[in-house]
C-alpha cells in the first residue's frame, strides 16, 4: 500500500511540473495577423484576440502575460492578456505609448502624454498609479523596482534648455522629493544637439546607461547621438553618430561592449557600418564590408554577431534596381563575415533575433505584400523554415518590426 501512495505522489509531481518545464523550453511568440493577435508557442499557434488595429505585443518578464495596443489616438487602449486564465483586462483608455514589463515581477509600464503609469498586474483590483510627470522617455531598472527616465526639452527665447535625466522609484506616485537627478546632457551648440532621448539599455554590470540622444525632427532623420552615462553621474560619453533607431543599438551579452550602425544621412541603404565600441580600451572597431549598408543585427554570443546587410544604393539608383538585404554572420575577432541567407529575388531578411542555443529568427519581407514571414535557422549550412506565415507588415515604418512581432526568448 506504501508503494503504491508513494508511486501516486511521483506520478502527481511529474504531471505537475512537466508542463511547466515543457512551456519553458518551447519558444514563444506574439505577433499581429491582419485579423487580430496571435500567440505562437513551439509549434503551436492560435489567434488570442480578434480584431484590427492592434499593435505592440510584449510579453512580460515571466512570459504570462502579453500587453497590446489597441485603436488610435485618444481612444487608444491598452490591454493585457493573461496565457494562463486566456482571459483579456483592459487596464487603460487614451493615448497610451511606449508600454514597457518590468524585468522582475509583473509590473506594467506606459506613458500617457508625458504622464508615466504603472499597475502591478498580478492583483486584479489594482487600478494604475502615476510614477511622475514630465517624462520624455525611460526604462526599467535593472532590479525593477523603478525607472530612468528623460525630459523633454523646451523652446525658450534664448534657445531649447538641455535634456536632464532622472531615477524615480515605480512607487513614486508623483512626489517630486523621490525623483533624483542623474545628469544633464549638454547644452545646444554646433557640435551637439538633443531635445529627447531614445529608451535606455543597460550595461557594464548594470552601472551604466546607452541612449540615443536626438535633436528635431528633420535633423534626427539625418544624425542622432549615441551616448553613454554612468549610473551615478559621474561620467557622460559621446560614442557616435546614427540614425535614430532604437534596435541599432546593443550591448553585447556580458555588457562589456556595445555595437551600433554607425553612419549619418536618411538614407538606411547607404553610409551605415555595423561599428562596435569596447568599453575595456574605449576604442571603436569598424565592422562594415566596403559597398554594403547594414542594419538591424542581433548578438548571437560574445563574439558573433547576425546583422542585415545589403548593396549600397543611393537616390539615383531606380527602384527596380536596389538591392535587397540579406543575413551575415559577422566574427568580431577576425573581422569576417558570410552569408546567412539567401533570400530570393524581390525578398529582404530583417530583424534578427537569437534564440537559445544560438538559433537566428527573422522576418522575411516581399515586395508589393502587407504580409511577410518569419524564418528561423541555426547554421549557414542548414535549411531554413518558416516559423510564422502571413505576418502583418508595420503601419508605421517608424515603429518597426517590434510594432507586430515579439519574440519571448530572444531577450
Amino acid at each position: 500500500m506504501k508503494r503504491l501512495v508513494l508511486l501516486l505522489i511521483t506520478l502527481l509531481i511529474i504531471v505537475v511540473n512537466f508542463p511547466e518545464h515543457s512551456e519553458a523550453a518551447s519558444v514563444k511568440a506574439a505577433f499581429i495577423r491582419t485579423d487580430g493577435l496571435w500567440l505562437k508557442d513551439g509549434d503551436v499557434e492560435r489567434r488570442i484576440v480578434d480584431g484590427t488595429n492592434l499593435t505592440h505585443p510584449k510579453f512580460s518578464s515571466d512570459g504570462m502575460y502579453i500587453s497590446y495596443l489597441a485603436g488610435e489616438g485618444e481612444s487608444k487602449e491598452l490591454w493585457v492578456y493573461n496565457r494562463v486564465t486566456r482571459l483579456k483586462r483592459k487596464v487603460f483608455t487614451g493615448d497610451a505609448e511606449m508600454p514597457r514589463w518590468s524585468p522582475a515581477g509583473q509590473l506594467l509600464a506606459w506613458k500617457s502624454g508625458r504622464i508615466l503609469n504603472v499597475i502591478d498586474i498580478s492583483k486584479p483590483a489594482t487600478s494604475f498609479q502615476n510614477v511622475t510627470l514630465g517624462v520624455g522617455n525611460y526604462s526599467w531598472t535593472p532590479d525593477g523596482k523603478g525607472f530612468v527616465v528623460s525630459s523633454s526639452a523646451n523652446l525658450q527665447p534664448d534657445g531649447w534648455t538641455p535634456v536632464q535625466i532622472f531615477t524615480v522609484p515605480a512607487d513614486a506616485k508623483g512626489d517630486l522629493k523621490k525623483v533624483k537627478k542623474i545628469t544633464t546632457l549638454p547644452e545646444m551648440s554646433e557640435s551637439f544637439f538633443a531635445i529627447s532621448t531614445t529608451k535606455f539599455k543597460w550595461g557594464i554590470n548594470n552601472t551604466v546607461v546607452a541612449f540615443i540622444a536626438c535633436p528635431t525632427a528633420s535633423l534626427s532623420a539625418d544624425s542622432n547621438t549615441l551616448m553613454i552615462v554612468s549610473r551615478d553621474g559621474s561620467s557622460t560619453k559621446i560614442i557616435a553618430n546614427m540614425l535614430n533607431n532604437q534596435n541599432w543599438f546593443h550591448w553585447s551579452p556580458k555588457a562589456e561592449r556595445l555595437a551600433y550602425i554607425k553612419g549619418i544621412g536618411r538614407l538606411i541603404s547607404e553610409n551605415k557600418r555595423l561599428t562596435i565600441w569596447d568599453s575595456r580600451s574605449g576604442k571603436e572597431i569598424d565592422l562594415g564590408f566596403d559597398g554594403y549598408a547594414d542594419g538591424d543585427f542581433t548578438w548571437r554570443n560574445d563574439r558573433n554577431m547576425v546583422v542585415s546587410r545589403q548593396i549600397e544604393w543611393g537616390w539615383e539608383v531606380p527602384e527596380e534596381k536596389r538591392s535587397k538585404p540579406f543575413l551575415a554572420i559577422v566574427d568580431t575577432t577576425t573581422r569576417t563575415a558570410k552569408r546567412f541567407t539567401q533570400p530570393g529575388k524581390g525578398a529582404g531578411d530583417n530583424y534578427p533575433n537569437t534564440l537559445p542555443g544560438g538559433e537566428i529568427v527573422w522576418v522575411r519581407s516581399f515586395e508589393n505584400s502587407n504580409t511577410q514571414k518569419v524564418m528561423r535557422k541555426l547554421d549557414s549550412g542548414e535549411k531554413e523554415t518558416v516559423w510564422i506565415d502571413r505576418l502583418e507588415k508595420p503601419t508605421q515604418e517608424y515603429y518597426g518590426w517590434p510594432s507586430v512581432l515579439d519574440v519571448y526568448q530572444a531577450r
